[in-house]
């Protein structure tokens, strides 16, 4: 969804909103278990309606808008679009309205964030260490660096390839996905590559292509493989998408498939790829061929499943966006009992990251 609007409106203004400073927590959040998930809802463009949802997987219990309860007055923002855990804090980038927003992880409170000027659209981020972090801006062609404690910017303004969305950390390198934004800048150079950036010198070092429209990153390091989800263009006749597996240390591609795909995760031995697939959860099993299976159909293909999480012990949590209009869901699979969800929780517009911790 988010992708589709900024597509017809990346000429347009920018609706801003008013960001006030943050202020001491209305409502205490109950600190959360140590397995727990949050779930981020990107929101309506132009609603002002992002929010973060809390899944305790030892209760079962789901607490939404944990951020506006902690932090009296205060809104996510408009168009939510990563959440990223290291330690015991989160960051939250938000693309419309322009920051990058710092909590800690158990209250949900506020502890400070970055306002960047309006031009900025921050959009996916990787945490490197205590002192380093990276965010791509997805209007600008460019990514930055900064300190995830402090907030401060450590340098502004790399440039990669046009609309760079993920990204991921391997060693030195930052691997930069640049998407091209489908058919709209799919002819600009090192469109549908991805850039290596050199942490060190923080600059571009190498590209590689992937394939048109390019998306999401993961980086399996106990398989030493990269996978990188593409969406192909619009404008072809055969639009279908894929998944191109790369060699961690050559960066060479090794195996892809065609399909659909709105979210990929990992399972944690490494062993698996997890993916939704047009109105399906599928598996790739990376021990053998490099082939799709269908683990989950969705009984209601009209609803719109949009991001994708898997715990250690096998239970699938997907997103469910519905229609990108209305509140969305989480869908609580056991494992073994993949057939129908066990659980449904209500959530905010659009679910679109569903991070464990």
């Amino acid at each position: 969804m988010i992708r589709f609007i900024f597509l017809i409106l990346f000429t347009a203004l920018i609706l801003n909103s008013c960001i006030e400073p943050p202020t001491k927590p209305l409502e205490q959040i109950p600190a959360s278990a140590d397995n727990g998930v949050c779930i981020l809802c990107e929101g309506l463009w132009g609603m002002d309606n992002a929010t973060l949802s809390r899944y305790n997987l030892n209760t079962g219990m789901v607490e939404n808008n944990i951020y506006s309860k902690a932090n009296q007055g205060l809104k996510l923002g408009d168009l939510a679009s990563d959440f990223v855990v290291w330690g015991n804090i989160a960051l939250i980038s938000v693309t419309t309205t322009h920051t990058i927003e710092k909590i800690d992880l158990k209250s949900g409170k506020s502890l400070g964030r970055i306002i960047f000027p309006n031009k900025h659209a921050p959009r996916k981020i990787a945490i490197i260490n205590d002192s380093l972090a990276a965010v791509t801006d997805l209007h600008n062609h460019f990514i930055s660096f900064f300190n995830p404690y402090s907030l401060h910017i450590i340098k502004d303004s790399i440039p990669v390839g046009p609309a760079p969305e993920g990204l991921a950390v391997s060693g030195q390198a930052l691997l930069v996905v640049n998407s091209g934004y489908g058919d709209y800048l799919a002819n600009k150079p090192k469109a549908s590559t991805v850039s290596v950036i050199s942490i060190n010198s923080m600059r571009e070092i190498g590209n590689f292509y992937v394939a048109p429209n390019p998306i999401e990153i993961l980086i399996n390091k106990k398989q030493n493989t990269i996978y990188i989800s593409y969406n192909n263009l619009p404008s072809l006749k055969d639009s279908l998408g894929g998944i191109v597996q790369f060699d961690l240390t050559s960066l060479k591609e090794t195996a892809r498939i065609r399909t659909n795909v709105r979210s990929m995760t990992l399972t944690s031995t490494g062993d698996t790829l997890l993916f939704i697939s047009d109105s399906t959860v599928s598996f790739i099993d990376l021990s053998r061929n490099f082939e799709q299976q269908v683990l989950i159909r969705n009984s209601k293909p009209k609803d719109i499943w949009y991001s994708l999480a898997c715990t250690s012990d096998g239970t699938i949590l997907v997103g469910n966006a519905k229609n990108y209009q209305i509140s969305g869901e989480l869908l609580i699979f056991p494992k073994g009992k993949y057939t129908l969800p066990t659980k449904r929780y209500k959530l905010g517009s659009n679910p679109n990251k569903i991070v464990l911790y």
